[in-house]
Parts: structure tokens; C-alpha cells; sequence
């Protein structure tokens, strides 16, 4: 299966290969370190470990928030938010299905464009594109 890449305006990687392939697109981008956003079971199972090796490869770094649940709330972004401040990341990475996607989506908004995830319920709230965010795809 070939890896396919769309960009909406996220980055998403689907397909057999595409970890590696995420972690050389990261550094063709120039980022530095990443918050890997993901959920517990993807983190015990080792899809993370693996994730982080190849980043670290590659010569990126990357801090892992995994407390990630099920419809994320509001709280889920903020503690988000607060791991990619204190460990200076430039980039996020969602790794899994909706819900760590649909939590790295707020915390790379709010990363970028400050205040609180409640700041921007509506359309076209923001005044600054989120942070870059590559989104690694677990689901069919």
C-alpha cells in the first residue's frame, strides 16, 4: 500500500511507511522538536516509542502528551497546551483517530494564536494560521 499525503491545511500521512516517511518530512520542514499528541493505548502498545526513535533519527525531538480521551474537552487542550510551552515545540503531531487529531487540532490553534480553545467555538475566529500540525492516521 503507497503512502498518500494531502493537506487540509494539515499534513496527513496514511499508508504502509508512513511514520518513516513522517519523520523525514518533518525535518525537510525544518521543526525542530514536536508534541506528539496520541492516547494511552497507542503509547503501551509501542506505536509511539516507535514514532519518537524515528524522529530522533532524524535529529527532532518530542515530547508526548497521551492524555488524549475519548471527545476531547477543554481540559485535554489546556494540559496540551502547557506540555508544547514548557518543552518549546514547534509542531505538533496527532497520531491515531479522531480524537487525538481533533485534540492536536486545538492545542496547535491555541499554540498559536493564544487565549483558551473556548475563544474560538464559531468560524473564523482566529487571526493566525495554527501551529504546523502533520497528522499520522491509525484509523481505515
Amino acid at each position: 500500500m503507497a503512502t498518500f499525503k494531502f493537506y487540509i491545511p494539515a499534513i496527513n500521512l496514511m499508508g504502509a511507511g508512513c511514520l518513516q516517511e513522517a519523520a523525514a518530512d518533518i525535518k525537510g520542514y525544518g521543526y525542530r522538536k514536536a508534541l506528539i499528541v496520541t492516547d494511552k493505548i497507542l503509547n503501551q502498545i509501542g506505536v509511539v516509542a516507535k514514532l519518537t526513535t524515528l524522529l530522533a533519527e532524524h535529529g527532532i525531538e518530542s515530547a508526548v502528551f497521551d492524555e488524549t480521551k475519548p471527545n476531547p474537552t477543554t481540559s485535554n487542550v489546556e494540559a496540551g497546551l502547557a506540555m508544547i510551552k514548557a518543552n518549546g515545540c514547534d509542531c505538533v503531531i496527532s497520531l491515531g483517530g479522531g480524537s487525538p487529531h481533533d485534540c492536536a487540532k486545538g492545542i496547535a490553534l491555541v499554540a498559536a494564536n493564544g487565549g483558551s480553545i473556548k475563544d474560538y467555538e464559531g468560524v473564523d475566529r482566529s487571526t493566525k494560521p495554527q501551529l504546523p500540525l502533520i497528522a499520522i492516521n491509525t484509523t481505515a
